[in-house]
C-alpha cells in the first residue's frame, strides 16, 4: 500500500492522500467525521484564512485548500505526521504553510505521548496527545510548544478567519493561548473537536470550552455524531468577513 493513494471527496472539495497502512485505508474508507467536514467546508469562503490546529496528515488541510484561495496554515507537532502532511500537501499542489509545533498556553518543550500501537501501525496516525492519558505502555517524542497569539505575531502570519481544532484533550490549553486571535472581529468560525474524558481529567468540561469561546464573542452550539467525538461549532454572525492584518 506504500505507493497507493486514496481520493476523498466531500461536497465540492476533493483531495488525494498517500495510504501507508491498512488502518489508514479503513479510516479514509469509513470517514466517520464526514458530517463535520461537510459542514465546515460548506461554510468556508474563498477569502477565508483557514488554520488547522492538530492537522495530523492533512485531511482537513488539503480539503480546505481546495475551497479557499488563500494559504492554509497547518500546525502538527509530530515529526512523522508533519512529513506525511507535507507529502499530502505536495501531492495535491495545495498552498499550505506547515508549522511543526504544538500551540499551547505557554511556550517551551513538552513530551507528546504517542497513541497506543502507533509504532505498529494499528491506529494509523491519530491520537497523540500532550496529556498522559493512558496506562498503556506508549512512546513519547519531544515537541516544541508555542503560545498561539505570540506565534501568529512573531511568524508574521495572516490571522485566521476560520479554524478547526483537534488537539486530543488540550482544547482549553490551546484556546487560552489563542485568546487575542480568537477575539478578533474577523475571526468568525471555529470547529473544535472535544475529547470529553481527557478534558475532565484536567478539571474542564464541554461547557467550559463553550463558555471560553462565548467570551471571545462566538455563538456556540454542540453537535454529536454517532460513533464520533462531539464537537463545538462557534460563529460570530456579525463578524467582518474581510480578513485584516
Amino acid at each position: 500500500m506504500r505507493s497507493e493513494t486514496y481520493r476523498v471527496s466531500v461536497g465540492g472539495a476533493a483531495a488525494e492522500f498517500y495510504v501507508l497502512t491498512k488502518q489508514e485505508f479503513i479510516d479514509f474508507e469509513r470517514l466517520k467525521e464526514r458530517p463535520v467536514l461537510e459542514s465546515l467546508l460548506r461554510e468556508l469562503r474563498p477569502d477565508d484564512v483557514f488554520y488547522d490546529l492538530g492537522a495530523n496528515i492533512g485531511l482537513y488541510t488539503c480539503l480546505a485548500s481546495d475551497v479557499v484561495d488563500t494559504t492554509v496554515v497547518a500546525f502538527e507537532p509530530h515529526p512523522r505526521n508533519t512529513d506525511r502532511l507535507e507529502g499530502n500537501a505536495s501531492l495535491n499542489g495545495a498552498d499550505v504553510s506547515i508549522h511543526d509545533c504544538a500551540l499551547a498556553a505557554s511556550s517551551g518543550t513538552a513530551e507528546l505521548r504517542l497513541a497506543p500501537g502507533f509504532d505498529l501501525g494499528r491506529l494509523g496516525s491519530a491520537g497523540h496527545s500532550l496529556l498522559d492519558y493512558t496506562d498503556e505502555e506508549t512512546g513519547t517524542v519531544a515537541v516544541e510548544k508555542r503560545v498561539g497569539d505570540e506565534f501568529v505575531e512573531e511568524a508574521d502570519l495572516q490571522p485566521p478567519t476560520a479554524l478547526k481544532i483537534d488537539v486530543e484533550g488540550v482544547e482549553m490549553e490551546v484556546l487560552r493561548g489563542f485568546e487575542s486571535t480568537l477575539s478578533r472581529p474577523d475571526c468568525r468560525l471555529v470547529y473544535c473537536e472535544i475529547h470529553e474524558d481527557r478534558l475532565e481529567s484536567q478539571g474542564y468540561s464541554i461547557s467550559a470550552v463553550a463558555e471560553f469561546l462565548e467570551s471571545c464573542n462566538f455563538d456556540v452550539e454542540q453537535e454529536v455524531i454517532e460513533g464520533y467525538q462531539p464537537f463545538l461549532r462557534a460563529e460570530k454572525p456579525a463578524a467582518n468577513t474581510s480578513p485584516t492584518r
